[in-house]
Formats: C-alpha cells, structure tokens, sequence
C-alpha cells in the first residue's frame, strides 16, 4: 500500500514549528529535583528504600503527591495542612488562613504545624502508612523523614537527622 503526500501550503512551516518547540520545551517533572534525590539517596540508602516500599505508591517516587498530598517539591510539607475544598482561593495557601480554619473549623484536619523535622516525625510517625499508623520501627520512620527532607532540600546535620536533633532542622517551605 502506497501513500500519497498531498501538499499543504504552509504544512511544512507548521510541523517543522512544531518540531522545534516540542524540542525546545522541557518539562520539568514535580516532586523532588533530580540531584536532590541523588543525594538523599547517597546520604541515605536505607531511607529510600523503606521511602520507596512504603510511601512512594501514594505519594510517588519523587514525592509529587500521587493519590495523597506531595512531600517534596514546591508546595510541598506545608506548615498547615491544605483545605482542598478551597484550593482554589489562593488565600488557602496562606500560613495565617490555614491555621485560623485549622482552629475554627469541625472536622478539618488536626496535625500540629510542620516546621522541624521533630514536627514531620510525629505526625508520619503516628499516622503513615495511611491507615496503618505507627506500624514501623522508629528507625524506620526516621530514615523516611532524612529521606524526604534531603530529596526536599533541607540542610541535615553530618550523621542525619535524629530524635537529638531533630527541633533544629528546619522544613524548606517553598
């Protein structure tokens, strides 16, 4: 079977633009940066398997957020949990809006502000897996908290983060 090019005036200029700006855009994928989980990967093999057994089939490989909220990126870890039904009022990406419905408002979701890595410990430790809350060991949990927040690029102390230092490791919130 034999086709027949039929020419188009201006069809060669369209696909060749095309081509270009198909070449030319680069996505850029959410979640963490690559050389961030490169080096919380290094820094912490153990994190990222345990991250990638037990947190990655919700909240993806580079912690975009699959089926539940993204861990590492922009947006990531805010310090009050989002409102979903107001993700579209920009005000609901507010600090001071999100703690005041967080205090106002019945049934929305309790945790206590994440600003150290104390903070991202107890809540994963006492509610992740989803459903199966505080099912892994402490070591366990504290490898998956130096993971994300490598992979989110925190500064971590030489040796990683622990129960010793935790209060002192800060949360990028970006």
């Amino acid at each position: 079977m034999f086709f027949r090019a039929i020419p188009v005036k201006g069809s060669l200029c369209l696909l060749t633009a095309m081509s270009i700006a198909a070449i030319g855009c680069e996505v850029t994928p959410r979640g963490a940066t690559d050389p961030n989980l490169a080096k919380a990967r290094d820094q912490t093999a153990y994190g990222a398997t345990v991250y990638s057994d037990r947190c990655a089939s919700c909240h993806g490989a580079r912690g975009e957020g699959v089926g539940a909220p993204s861990l590492m990126g922009s947006g990531a870890l805010p310090e009050y949990p989002r409102d979903p039904s107001q993700s579209v009022n920009v005000a609901s990406n507010d600090p001071n809006e999100q703690k005041l419905r967080q205090q106002l408002s019945p049934g929305a979701p309790l945790r206590e502000p994440f600003r150290t890595a104390a903070d991202l410990y107890g809540y994963v430790s006492r509610m992740m897996p989803y459903k199966r809350g505080g099912t892994l060991r402490s070591t366990d949990y504290w490898a998956v908290v130096n993971f994300i927040l490598i992979a989110d690029g925190a500064s971590v102390p030489a040796g990683g983060i622990s129960a010793k230092n935790a209060d002192s490791v800060l949360i990028p919130h970006q």
